[in-house]
């Protein structure tokens, strides 16, 4: 049966892989045919993640914590030597979301937001157009952005900021790297049922997030929603779709 998002043959690194959007993306794609490198800082949780996976065997983990921000491109030439193989696909959905008031913001506070959430995305877009690690066909590399990078709301200021520097990257980065057939966008969630749409549940009132979510015209957004997205940037059928960003919002953004 044709299956224009079938994706047999690609090893593809999945960041953030422990929970969430990276936990149900690992699990689609390895549905779809994929051979995952699941990435997140706890082990324990990535084999979960690996249980839930279509050919758990033939995945492999890679507990590795991104904000050793040097240390990206030797692990991930490690990597492409533990799988035998070059890399076709990444996507990049490990970050945080951390709320500071712009009169209270500290350095610190900054790094903590934007060293995985950007930093991080740009040093495994570096590594992965390496030769000696992108595969030779072409590379698919996803960003998980934000509609927070379009829609202003109250102490999510840097976090907006690391969000919307992605989807500035990505189109700069798509042009940059096409010569060397590596693909580069994001996809911009509204809210999703993952730890961190709970999290907003601990900042926002009742009656805040009553609104929230009937904003969300079709009703909240679940995590395979959203892989299922991601598959489709990393697959053969989006072979011409570079420097986009993909809002999947419910109309949040409308």
């Amino acid at each position: 049966m044709f299956n224009p998002l079938d994706l047999s043959g690609k090893l593809i690194l999945v960041t953030g892989a422990s929970s969430g959007i990276g936990r149900a993306t690992a699990v689609i794609l390895s549905k779809l045919g994929a051979r995952i490198i699941l990435n997140g800082r706890n082990e324990e949780a990535l084999r979960e993640t690996i249980a839930k996976m279509e050919n758990g065997s033939s995945h492999i983990l890679a507990p590795f914590d991104l904000t050793q921000l040097e240390e990206i491109g030797p692990w991930m030439l490690d990597l492409t030597a533990q799988a035998g193989r070059k890399i076709s696909g990444v996507v990049h959905s490990a970050g945080i979301s951390h709320t500071d008031s712009i009169r209270s913001v500290s350095k610190a506070a900054l790094d903590r937001v934007f060293i995985p959430n950007l930093y991080a995305a740009i040093l495994l877009l570096r590594a992965a157009s390496a030769k000696a690690v992108a595969e030779e066909r072409g590379v698919s590399f996803v960003m998980l952005s934000s509609v927070a990078a379009f829609i202003g709301q109250p102490v999510l200021g840097p976090y907006s900021a690391s969000k919307g520097a992605l989807t500035s990257l990505c189109r700069s980065a798509a042009k940059e790297l096409a010569p060397k057939r590596i693909r580069v966008n994001c996809v911009a969630p509204g809210y999703v049922e993952t730890p961190m749409y709970e999290a907003a549940g601990d900042r926002l009132s009742s009656e805040s997030m009553k609104t929230l979510v009937s904003q969300h015209y079709l009703g909240l957004i679940q995590p395979e929603e959203i892989g299922v997205a991601i598959a489709y940037l990393l697959s053969d059928a989006a072979a011409k779709v570079t420097g986009t960003t993909l809002v999947i919002d419910s109309g949040f953004s409308a």
